[in-house]
């Protein structure tokens, strides 16, 4: 007897067995027990889902010899040929091999014909949206009023290039793709009856790959058990390679560090894979499409079609980017995909469009003066309110204080000239602006100069100087270090938002976080390298650092109790002049003090 590849062994033969679609299979059992099944239905969604599954069950239900029944016995004659499909009363038709006219009208001529054996006619037609204009037509006035021992079942991944005339003639179910705990645990049943010696994480990483289609996960599983022996996750990673969610994952964190080393060496890999460059390039468009949502809409992970750990990462992930910035990104790579249609080589044009999304100074157009001007408002602390106004996300600088009554002339000599003006000289104008104020460094020196994160910090645990810094002193100063972790890697302030800490004890400081996945990536070394950095910029202590998702229990009482701080709006903001001469790399060539 030939091998039977498991997605066919395990196809399944009741409503009860199709996994993930309860909405669907529900709906159907309910209309088989009340006799009131459709003369037309529209099964669409992902590939692998359970679409032609559920129409050769709908079928199997309304011929059963104990039916028409929910649940067909899986034994009588009719059963058994439709699981053969060799039954004469159920007539599969695919779409894509059979698209003319002629085979439509030649298939439909049956139509009229009584039923072989059965108490229904089921016409299957799979991939229905390949056919053409001229078949459809044909197909719609008899999909309007067929006979009423006919039922007709359209299957398709692509329900939008349907006709609508055709969409409004039948009951629409849409499929979904199956969660990841699903398919983890339908494989490891099968891989039990099938006797396959697999590791659980080898299972997780097949049901990942899969992203929620049985089919292909079923598919990986009977690839892999022909390794033989024990299977591993080294074997599944190997065999099935990197997740595409996760690759563009990794590609957008290296487009948020502004690391371009690290994007071209992504994409170098996706392509040594055997992606294509365009293909790509639709995928990061997907990508994007995603990050805007959840960075606009907060919480509607529900509205995107993937799994949920996948949701979690792009949610923390979209935090590192501002909405404007991933519009332009949308931007840059539309307008690469578009320009792919005439190009010889396509990977160029992916790699520059990510060049220039990774760094602004190298996009020549506005849209790359405009994402320059983006990253300094970030670091500057404003942001556009809805209605279009700029705020200052920062509390605004301390008044400086009234310049000292001159003393009197001496004696002979005639007093200096005073202006009539009677209020203080503007904020930004010291009293002896032109003589206090310094020369103008180079650029170089500014730049060193104003980005402390670079200075190391001494190792973990160690306080140095400022032994005496506790808690409430950590809590006070955490605003601040927060924005210094921004400036330096914003991914990391992304993981960051929000937290705060909870005990400091003994040169270790424990800090919550929002979730465990947040918890995980903080856990990472050059991540903690980069707090530790920060809170010894701000305080001068580089504490051993922990971390704790939101809602879990710290491993020991905390010493202190946790109040939320008063004083985290109170950290003076940075000068907006220096921020602005780094962001453009520019001099001051001539100072001027206006007079009021």
């Amino acid at each position: 007897m030939a091998y039977l590849s498991l997605y066919r062994k395990y196809r399944p033969q009741t409503f009860a067995e199709i996994l993930g679609q309860e909405h669907v299979s529900q709906t159907l059992t309910r209309a088989v027990l009340d006799d009131r099944v459709a003369h037309a239905y529209l099964f669409t969604g992902p590939r692998g889902t359970g679409k032609t599954s559920a129409a050769r069950v709908l079928a199997k239900a309304l011929n059963c010899a104990e039916g028409p029944t929910p649940t067909p016995c899986g034994r009588c004659h009719s059963c058994v040929a439709i699981a053969e499909g060799s039954s004469l009363d159920v007539i599969e038709m695919d779409a894509a091999s059979h698209s003319k006219v002629d085979e439509t009208r030649e298939v439909l001529a049956g139509v009229a014909l009584a039923t072989a054996q059965g108490r229904t006619k089921v016409y299957v037609i799979d991939e229905v949206h390949m056919l053409s204009t001229g078949s459809f037509n044909a197909l719609l006035k008899t999909l309007e009023e067929p006979p009423s021992h006919v039922v007709f079942i359209l299957a398709t991944t692509e329900a939008h290039k349907v006709l609508q005339t055709i969409v409004s003639r039948t009951q629409r179910f849409d499929f979904r793709r199956a969660a990841t705990e699903v398919l983890e645990k339908h494989l490891s049943e099968i891989a039990r009856l099938e006797n396959i010696e697999i590791e659980a994480a080898a299972l997780a990483a097949i049901a990942r790959h899969s992203e929620g289609s049985f089919r292909d996960a079923l598919s990986a599983l009977d690839q892999l058990s022909s390794l033989g022996g024990h299977v591993t996750f080294e074997d599944a990673e190997r065999m099935l390679g990197a997740h595409r969610k996760d690759a563009f994952g990794d590609l957008f964190e290296a487009v948020a560090r502004a690391d371009v080393g690290g994007v071209l060496s992504i994409v170098s890999s996706l392509i040594a894979e055997g992606a294509d460059a365009r293909r790509l390039g639709m995928g990061v468009l997907d990508h994007a499409r995603s990050l805007l949502l959840l960075r606009a809409a907060p919480g509607s992970g529900e509205l995107l079609d993937m799994a949920e750990e996948d949701v979690a990462r792009l949610s923390s992930l979209a935090e590192a980017f501002s909405p404007a910035e991933i519009v332009r990104i949308l931007d840059l790579m539309a307008r690469a995909i578009t320009d792919m249609r005439t190009a010889p080589d396509h990977r160029l044009l992916l790699e520059i469009a990510l060049v220039r999304a990774a760094a602004p100074v190298t996009d020549p157009s506005a849209t790359g003066l405009l994402g320059r001007i983006e990253r300094l408002e970030r670091r500057l602390g404003i942001q556009q309110t809805e209605a279009g106004q700029v705020e200052a996300v920062t509390r605004p600088l301390e008044p400086k204080p009234e310049p000292a009554p001159r003393s009197p002339a001496p004696v002979g000599q005639s007093p200096a000239p005073t202006s009539e003006r009677t209020e203080p000289p503007p904020q930004r104008a010291e009293p002896t602006a032109a003589a206090s104020l310094p020369a103008p460094q180079p650029v170089a020196t500014q730049h060193s100069a104003s980005h402390p994160e670079h200075v190391p910090a001494p190792p973990p645990g160690e306080s140095g100087p400022a032994d005496h810094v506790g808690l409430s002193h950590i809590k006070d100063a955490w605003a601040a270090a927060l924005r210094e972790v921004v400036r330096g890697n914003r991914l990391v302030g992304a993981y960051l938002t929000p937290s705060r800490p909870l005990r400091f004890d003994e040169g270790s400081l424990l800090v919550e976080v929002q979730a465990a996945y947040h918890k995980e990536h903080m856990e990472k070394e050059k991540n903690k390298e980069v707090l530790a950095r920060a809170l010894h910029v701000a305080l001068g202590v580089s504490p051993r650092l922990q971390f704790v998702a939101r809602g879990t229990t710290p491993a020991a009482p905390a010493l202190e109790t946790v109040e939320p701080s008063e004083a985290e709006g109170a950290v003076e903001a940075p000068d907006p002049v220096t921020l602005l001469k780094e962001g453009l790399s520019a001099e001051i060539v001539e100072e001027r003090i206006r007079e009021s």
